[in-house]
This record gives C-alpha cells, sequence and structure tokens, in this order.
C-alpha cells in the first residue's frame, strides 16, 4: 500500500492570528487574544453541555456514548468500555458544499 497524498499544511494560533492581524489591521497580539478568547468561550460553553454554531464552519457538541464491549489489542482478553461523553465537530452543510 503507498501513499497517495502528502499531509496537509496544518494552521494553529499564531498562523491564524497573523492572517487576522494582516486582513483586519490588527497586531498579532490583539488577533492572538481574540482567538484565545474565542477558543476559551467555545471550551466553556462545551463543558456546560451548551451546543455552538459558528455559521458558515459547523457546530461543537457533547455526545453521550454508550458502554460497549472492546478487546485488548495486546492479550485479546474482553474489557468492559465505560459509557462517557465525546465532543463531536460536524461542519456546516456551506463547508460540506464548498468541498
Amino acid at each position: 500500500m503507498t501513499k497517495s497524498a502528502a499531509k496537509p499544511e496544518t494552521l494553529g494560533i499564531p498562523e491564524l492570528s497573523a492572517s487576522l492581524a494582516e486582513a483586519h489591521d490588527l497586531t498579532k497580539a490583539r488577533a492572538k487574544a481574540i482567538l484565545d478568547g474565542l477558543r476559551d468561550e467555545i471550551v466553556e460553553a462545551v463543558l456546560a453541555g451548551k451546543r455552538v454554531n459558528i455559521f458558515g464552519l459547523g457546530t461543537f457538541e457533547v455526545r453521550a456514548t454508550k458502554e460497549k464491549m472492546g478487546r485488548n489489542p495486546k492479550t485479546g482478553e474482553s474489557i468492559k468500555i465505560p459509557a462517557g461523553r465525546k465532543v463531536v465537530f460536524k461542519a456546516a452543510k456551506g463547508l460540506k458544499d464548498q468541498m
């Protein structure tokens, strides 16, 4: 099996804040503070069990997972995986249509 596609470029907070600063005539520090604040608000809302919808991008929400049986890959022994919660992101229709 051969790899056909290279890994896509990854943009982090520094790259996003530099781009935001340039596009909106902000300092890089101010743009980074805005992105950090946005991230913190999203995390706080999701941890409180709220759904966060960013128009044109998608929705973050917490979903419950059921208890299930799994297998230890090392020993092959069956193990019980407890119920829990996970954060999911669902891309907006407009974003999916552009792909």
